[in-house]
């Protein structure tokens, strides 16, 4: 495709204090308590955590990102092209009919293949316990997982590995792909709802958030794309003005998508919960069966407290493309745009509300991986997210801004790794070629995303029917976008 060219920025974190340092139970357990604080007494009790709020977070430790669905117009299969179930389990099927609000209006699609399938198959928990899968259904040699921390892996919508503790901890900032969650399920709700007026209709990224709230805290011509992009805050829009600073707590900017959200499902009438909290609660946390779950109610900068086997849930949803329990969660448009990059002139390593693998240009620790090899130019062994087309909607970028290479911007297919990355290393990371997600709790200091996967690639490479334990020939063509086994479909490219 096109060349890639640019420049990139950078952003710090500060913590400090009398010998505290990332995954430290005194602080970690001082920063929990503050976050269960009003928001107008919460920094000063960071403060005597020894935590700066405005520079908080370990997206601060971690890193990196995801995508979508191949672009080709092949429909690749699990090695022999078959969909791959959970190894010898059967998917059960998702019924006749896809659940949809009334006079469902999802945004058109171009370029959908003729052999796109309307109704992907995926199998997943449902509302019930995950089902433990077996090494032969994960296509997994477990024994190969480097084992150490509190971490899960669930392939093809089943739990393969877990290990440590499955307590409920606090998640920090993974709260801010819970937000988009939260985010995607009201627009998915009013999607039929008739535009008659700024405010009113379906939720589009393209809107600007003023329509919406009436006044904002930021530039009054900011789309709701800056906002989840935490972009909204800079005084010139326009393409290559604008830069990307990270919203900790979200009181910048990136806690008004859920006002938005409250205010859009008010046109459903009752049924529908009108408060944050009691929504998250009914259409969030029950939908998905997350029983474990909680959150504030407040900010989506932090605030849930869950478990891993919960985590997972959100993740595996994300990677089917919103579908849930033989239904349709969220629209699929609003899965690509979280897990692909919002802006890039402002950052290529970031979506909306999500954090993704790239090749270079990464503002913001969550996309600068700090260690490991290759770490300024994202996780060599992943598929970066890039848009199959530039311009596209959304941005005026020319390219993707690789710093690899040829600096190409093509890929066979288009299934880049994205993540949700917390303070402490709470992660879920999210590999859609692989249906694969791995969740973690306290990975601090480990290489975030990257050095979660190197924990678990050996066993995926071990079994996997192309490469049979060649690791080296498995990144060169993963890492490249070159190979998706994993995939039941083609994906849909938004075009609102």
């Amino acid at each position: 495709m096109n060349e890639a060219r640019v420049v990139g920025l950078t952003t710090v974190i500060a913590v400090w204090g009398l010998g505290l340092s990332f995954g430290c139970a005194p602080l970690k357990e001082c920063i929990v308590e503050a976050e269960q604080t009003q928001e107008s007494e919460r920094e000063a009790r960071l403060a005597r955590c020894g935590v700066v709020d405005s520079l908080l977070s370990d997206e601060a430790r971690s890193e990196d990102g995801r995508g979508g669905r191949p672009v080709d117009t092949e429909i690749p299969g699990a090695g022999d092209g078959e969909i791959p179930s959970a190894g010898d389990g059967e998917i059960p099927p998702l019924g006749e009919e896809e659940t949809l609000p009334p006079d469902d209006i999802s945004p058109p699609h171009e370029g959908t293949p003729p052999t796109a399938p309307d109704n992907p198959v995926y199998y997943d928990p449902g509302t019930g316990p995950w089902d433990m899968a077996s090494p032969k259904e994960c296509k997994m040699d477990i024994s190969k997982i480097i084992e150490k921390g509190n971490i899960a892996v669930f392939r093809y919508g089943k739990l393969c590995f877990i290990q440590g503790g499955n307590t409920k901890e606090a998640n920090y900032s993974v709260t801010k792909t819970l937000g988009g969650v939260l985010a995607g399920r009201a627009a998915y709700l009013v999607a039929a709802v008739p535009r008659t007026g700024p405010g009113t209709g379906p939720i589009l990224h393209e809107d600007q958030a003023v329509d919406w709230l009436g006044a904002v805290g930021y530039n009054d011509e900011a789309l709701l794309s800056h906002v989840m992009s935490m972009t909204a805050f800079n005084k010139d829009l326009l393409f290559g003005s604008k830069h990307f600073s990270y919203d900790t707590f979200g009181t910048r900017e990136i806690n008004d998508i859920v006002d938005v959200a409250m205010v859009a499902v008010q046109q459903l009438g009752g049924g529908v919960p009108t408060n944050a909290q009691r929504f998250m609660e009914e259409q969030v946390f029950a939908k998905l069966g997350m029983s474990s779950s909680s959150w504030n109610g407040r900010t989506i900068g932090t605030g849930w407290i869950g478990s891993l086997e919960d985590m997972g849930r959100m993740g595996v949803m994300l990677v089917h493309d919103g579908w849930w329990n033989g239904e349709r969660f969220m629209e699929s448009s609003w899965v690509y745009r979280m897990s692909h990059p919002a802006h890039e002139d402002a950052n290529p390593a970031y979506g909306q509300l999500a954090w993704l693998n790239h090749r270079g240009n990464a503002t913001g620790i969550g996309g600068d991986i700090s260690r490991g090899p290759n770490a300024e130019l994202g996780d060599p062994c992943a598929p970066p997210a890039f848009w199959p087309e530039y311009p596209h909607v959304g941005s005026e970028a020319l390219d993707c801004r690789s710093e690899v290479g040829d600096q190409s911007c093509s890929q066979t297919y288009d299934v880049g790794v994205f993540s949700a990355q917390g303070f402490g290393g709470q992660l879920v990371v999210m590999h859609p070629g692989l249906d694969l997600v791995m969740v973690a709790h306290d990975f601090s200091g480990r290489d975030g995303p990257m050095g979660l996967w190197n924990m678990v690639r050996p066993a995926v490479v071990a079994a996997d029917p192309v490469f049979e334990d060649d690791e080296a020939a498995f990144c060169e063509a993963y890492g490249a976008g070159d190979y998706a086994p994993d995939l039941p479909g083609l994906r849909l490219l938004p075009t609102e």
